[in-house]
């Protein structure tokens, strides 16, 4: 049908003719409206499904897709000038009288461009830093600036409320315009359901011949037409609703505000819209607010002539051949993506060859001509060469990539899905071994010569960018294409598996274009595999009994991988996939034809894919955990549970995946994080960030889950789906989700040893928040949640015999009834209570089981050290609360007893060991001890009897004496001069109590003893090799009420216990009658020391004090060693 266009006041005249490829609304009949009938008010049948065959739902949603409409007619591609939306026609045709940016990609198949609309502001400006990354900083080198700020106006205006009323309005409008009728066709599908049966062996789909299908896509426009303007033939895709009724058959529809005139744009957005659809004539309903005033009827050769809205026909004519002769001139490279751009305001348009400018692919290329013969023809071969062993897979990998890039997926699905399958297979070959992939860079045979003319960069980056001056055209340019060697299949296990990946989801994709064909359709197509039987390889026969060469060199390999594979089963027990072939197939198999007439290729490479995902999704978490990326392992396990899931509804249930390793490592990744906790943002991020392969995967996932229904909630696995990292609480009781249903699933010792491990974690977290809580209720509170934890550990491990295991858990029992008892202690501290005893009770008891189920060191040094300490502390704990408040119901003596018992067994435990880490820790811990017990011992002299007060005053000796020792050996001073002055005190008070002068000097020599060994520490003060604070060398306030706590005052005290000692030495060395022979020289001795001791003066300050008693002491030192000798 002809639709000519004249002005004959300006003698202009277009050609055009338009022929409806395929049309899916049904006519509609045009019903007038009401003068005043509110189109506010929605019709009944809005947006119902009853109306969805007259293609009014495209007015609110439109869509775009012209690549598609290349699939559904192949025999346009190559005949027709251009395959694009109209609406991307309209806007270059419009140019002239549009100063705004025009923004397209091109791509040319043979003889045919392909025009896609190319949004920058959705594309470039909305999107992450990341993604089209050259392209963006491209865009901005070259592009004005201002056409962003244009884009994004549009955007935002496109979305406002304004603008979304008005398509709601007219949407109304059009429903309005119907007229009603009551018959509403329903539809209805038929699922036809199959029992699961076994498979066996992977058969692939033969090639076969390019046949048309017209299978429907998710989006079909109302019309496909083949629009002839002038001497340019397009294949456009448009939703204009047409009308018809009565003396107008073919009608367009119009809404125009009353208030508002046409202009020119929109007079040749209508004009354009009819001459695609040769549409004779446009119907203008003008409302006011929504209520219809008056209709009138404009035939489509007047549009141009318009008040307010007249254009030249002419002009458009012009536009559009020199657009397309430049396009033709210039886009000549196949596979290439094209950009073509025309800037706001701008009088030329641009072509930039993105494929030419970037010298990595970082631009994806679109369709390439290549026919649908050829692509069957590298399938066959690649097919072929896939099952000679001796090929080389780079080969392999370039044919079958060139085969989907050339098949339409919707025809071809069967043999697009088999090249997907084979491609990833390529990547990650069956039988892999996920814990040790042993994925290996093949070597290229430089002899092979394989077809390709796709995979070619145009080294010219200076002829990459061509402009077209708006009335001129370039002349035509030629483009040699460049052979490109096939590399190999190289990269790290993750690269392999993610490419695998890939192929997987793109294979899936193209599952649901698998379609169930009629008997008669297959009589009249050549002969090739039915959907429903499944059908021999080209190399084998079925029914054949002599192996062929190939079946041969299948089944010794086979051989030779299955012994390997066994020898290596115990060595990877804890891999994701089972090694035996005995226990599982890597991949599924045929039963002979006539055993399983209801396969269909659909299901059966589907259940391949799955099972290819399975296994690479396995391998990937392996390598993933083996590098320490915990959260992409964790983020993997799920792809892969995911995978399992459908796997369990598909017409083959596989055995290949053990439930138990998949939910153990799941809990591995989860206890490893908890370990590594510093790095949690890490695997968050890792977690969080999904590749564009397991993006392209999850799609496929959801589609099949819906599908058949998969409740990720009801499934043995559910605890693998982890959705976030937030705690480490959360983590940890994933983790013992996760081997907890292991054990469920099957029951190991690697399993049960995990869980034990992962109890004790949860419950070492909780004893660590109970110990930093800040008030006792929240301390009881993590205990108690703790415990059942430890519990079920300690049962685990003893199931196992597990002794080091079950003496850690038994320590961490003892450590929460010492918190216990600590989050009991009486606010005003007192007596231990009954609770506190009892805790620390229950705390001995587990700490001792730890140590005989241990029974030496040997066994488990790291534990039987920290069980010791443990121990030590508690007792030590213990003996100092009730040192400090002993109990009221029983005596003194008894309660001193009790204490020195509890202290003793702290003792006990201590380790002397020099080669014990916590060896300086001991000896400053039996300091403590010996000085409590001496301090005890010291107390009890007074009243004792005469029999036992020798025996207390010696062992109060002793514990001040070895107390002194391991002070001086942890350098504390002020602990150090405490524990000696102690001893000096006890010196004092029994030469107070002695009654015999000779007994008085004794006591005060050891006295004058105790002073000369304390200048060993001075010395290390003066000579700074201890540090004190500075706050401990200032006198205390109030020293005789508080007692002597700093350094000063401690030193003061000794100067005044010194001169008091000497003092007193002097005195009895000077009675009369003498004591013995020595006293006469003993007092000239003592006498001198006493006059140096005078050089200590009152009020001297802390570096004085120090330097002079060492001094003092130093001489006292030399003096007394003098005599002796003298003496001997």
């Amino acid at each position: 049908m002809d639709n000519e266009e004249s002005d004959p006041a300006e003698s202009e005249e277009v050609k055009s003719t338009a022929i409806v490829k395929y049309s899916v609304p049904k006519p509609a009949q045009f019903m007038k409206l009401k003068c005043n009938t509110d189109l506010n008010l929605p019709p009944s049948n809005w947006l119902s499904s009853s109306a969805d065959s007259y293609g009014l739902q495209h007015v609110l949603y439109h869509q775009k897709g012209f690549s598609r409409m290349a699939h559904m007619f192949p025999d346009c591609v190559g005949e027709v000038d251009v395959v694009s939306d109209a609406e991307n026609i309209k806007n270059l045709l419009k140019i002239p009288y549009h100063k705004g940016h025009v923004s397209m990609m091109v791509h040319r198949v043979e003889n045919t461009l392909l025009l896609d609309d190319f949004d920058i502001y959705k594309h470039l400006l909305r999107t992450s830093e990341t993604e089209w990354k050259w392209l963006k900083k491209f865009f901005f080198e070259n592009v004005n600036h201002e056409t962003c700020e244009e884009d994004r106006n549009l955007y935002m205006k496109n979305r406002r409320r304004e603008t979304l009323k008005q398509k709601s309005l007219v949407s109304k409008f059009l429903y309005h315009s119907l007229v009603q009728s009551d018959n509403q066709e329903h539809v209805e599908l038929e699922i036809k359901k199959t029992l699961p049966i076994p498979l066996h062996g992977p058969q692939l789909p033969e090639p076969v011949s390019a046949t048309p299908d017209s299978t429907p896509f998710d989006h079909n426009y109302n019309r496909n037409v083949v629009w002839t303007f002038e001497d340019i033939e397009m294949l456009i895709g448009t939703d204009l609703p047409i009308f018809g009724g009565g003396t107008h058959p073919c009608i367009s529809l119009r809404l125009r505000d009353v208030s508002k005139p046409i202009n020119v744009l929109t007079g040749i957005d209508y004009w354009l819209d009819n001459l695609m659809s040769n549409v004779p004539e446009v119907v203008m309903c003008y409302h006011l607010n929504g209520i219809v005033q008056k209709y009138e009827l404009i035939k489509t050769e007047d549009l141009p002539r318009l008040d307010n809205s007249k254009f030249s026909p002419k002009l458009i004519r012009d536009v559009a051949q020199s657009i397309l002769s430049f396009l033709k001139s210039n886009a000549t490279k196949a596979g290439h993506t094209y950009w073509l751009f025309k800037g706001k305001d701008e009088e030329v348009v641009k072509l930039y060859d993105l494929t030419s400018l970037c010298s990595e692919k970082d631009v994806e290329n679109g369709q390439n001509p290549f026919t649908i013969p050829v692509a069957m023809l590298l399938y066959r071969v690649a097919r072929n060469m896939k099952h000679t062993l001796d090929r080389q897979p780079g080969t392999i990998r370039m044919l079958l990539k060139n085969c989907i890039k050339l098949l339409p997926e919707e025809k071809y699905p069967e043999v697009v899905t088999s090249s997907h399958y084979m491609l990833s297979d390529l990547y990650v070959p069956a039988g892999t071994n996920p814990e040790s992939p042993g994925l290996e860079q093949m070597e290229v045979d430089e002899n092979e010569s394989v077809y390709d003319d796709d995979d070619f960069v145009g080294s010219d980056k200076d002829s990459a960018t061509k402009i077209l001056v708006l009335d001129h055209s370039d002349t035509c340019e030629k483009f040699v294409n460049h052979y490109k060697s096939p590399p190999p299949i190289a990269g790290t296990v993750e690269e392999r598996c993610l490419q695998a990946v890939q192929h997987v989801a793109l294979g899936l994709n193209c599952v649901q274009y698998f379609q169930v064909r009629s008997k008669q359709a297959q009589e009249e197509e050549v002969p090739m595999a039915k959907p429903f039987e499944p059908i021999p390889m080209p190399y084998s026969k079925l029914n054949e009994t002599k192996e062929s060469d190939s079946q041969r060199k299948s089944k010794k390999s086979r051989d030779k991988n299955k012994k390997k594979t066994e020898k290596n089963l115990d060595r990877t027990e804890n891999a994701l996939l089972l090694k035996n072939n005995n226990e599982a197939r890597p991949l599924p198999t045929w039963q002979n034809q006539d055993a399983t007439p209801n396969i269909s290729w659909k299901d059966h490479l589907k259940t391949l894919l799955y099972e290819k995902a399975l296994l690479v999704y396995a391998t990937l978490s392996e390598q993933y955990f083996g590098t320490r990326a915990y959260g992409h392992s964790l983020r993997t396990i799920g792809l892969l549970a995911r995978c399992q899931l459908i796997m369990n509804r598909l017409l083959y249930i596989s055995n290949a995946l053990k439930e138990n390793c998949l939910l153990g490592r799941a809990g591995d990744c989860c206890i490893m994080m908890i370990q590594n906790w510093d790095k949690v943002d890490a695997y968050r991020e890792q977690f969080q960030n999904s590749t564009d392969e397991d993006l392209k995967m999850m799609e496929q996932l959801e589609k099949d889950e819906r599908l058949y229904n998969v409740n990720i909630g009801d499934s043995n696995i559910k605890c693998v789906f982890i959705y976030d990292i937030r705690t480490i609480e959360q983590m940890l009781l994933k983790g013992v989700e996760c081997y907890e249903q292991a054990l469920k699933s099957s029951e190991t010792d690697s399993i049960l040893r995990r869980l034990g491990n992962s109890l004790n974690e949860v419950a070492s977290f909780y004893l660590n928040k109970a110990k930093s809580s800040r008030t006792s209720d929240l301390t009881v509170e993590m205990c108690k949640r703790a415990e059942p934890y430890l519990c079920r550990g300690l049962t685990i491990f003893e199931k196992v015999k597990d002794d080091a295991n079950i003496a850690l858990l038994y320590t961490n029992m003892g450590h929460l009834h010492r918190l216990l008892a600590h989050a009991n202690t009486p606010e005003n501290r007192g007596e231990l209570s009954p609770k506190e005893k009892l805790h620390y009770n229950k705390a001995f008891i587990n700490y001792k089981k730890a140590l005989q189920v241990l029974g030496d060191r040997k066994h488990c040094p790291g534990i039987w050290d920290a069980v010791r300490w443990e121990l030590s502390t508690a007792f030590f704990n213990m003996g100092t609360i009730m040192h400090e408040n002993p109990p009221s119901n029983i005596t003194k003596t008894e309660a001193e007893k009790q204490v020195i018992e509890v202290l003793q067994k702290a003792l006990q435990y201590c380790d002397f060991d020099e080669e014990n880490p916590k060896f300086p820790l001991y000896q400053y811990r039996a300091a403590m001890i010996h000085y409590r017990i001496g301090c005890l011992y010291h107390s009890h002299i007074v009243g004792s009897d005469s029999a036992n007060r020798k025996c207390v005053i010696q062992l109060a000796k002793i514990n001040y004496e070895r107390a002194s020792k391991y002070y001086i050996l942890a350098l504390d001073v002020i602990s150090y001069f405490t524990a000696q002055m102690q001893r000096v005190a006890l010196s004092e008070y029994l030469t107070e109590t002695a009654n015999a002068p000779n007994v008085k000097i004794k006591h005060l020599q050891h006295c004058l003893d105790i002073f000369v060994e304390i200048d060993d520490m001075i010395t290390l003060l003066v000579e700074k090799k201890v540090d004190i604070p500075e706050n401990e060398t200032e006198l205390d306030e109030g020293s005789e009420l508080k007692g002597f706590r700093t350094c000063f005052s401690l030193l003061n005290l000794i100067r005044q216990r010194l001169q008091h000692v000497l003092k007193m030495l002097v005195k009895l060395c000077l009675t009369k009658p003498p004591l013995n022979k020595d006293c006469p020289k003993l007092a000239e001795v003592y006498k001198s020391c006493y006059m140096m001791s005078f050089d200590l003066k009152d009020g001297i300050v802390y570096d004085e004090l120090l330097n002079k008693l060492h001094s003092v002491l130093k001489q006292i030192s030399v003096k007394l060693a003098e005599f002796d000798k003298t003496a001997d």
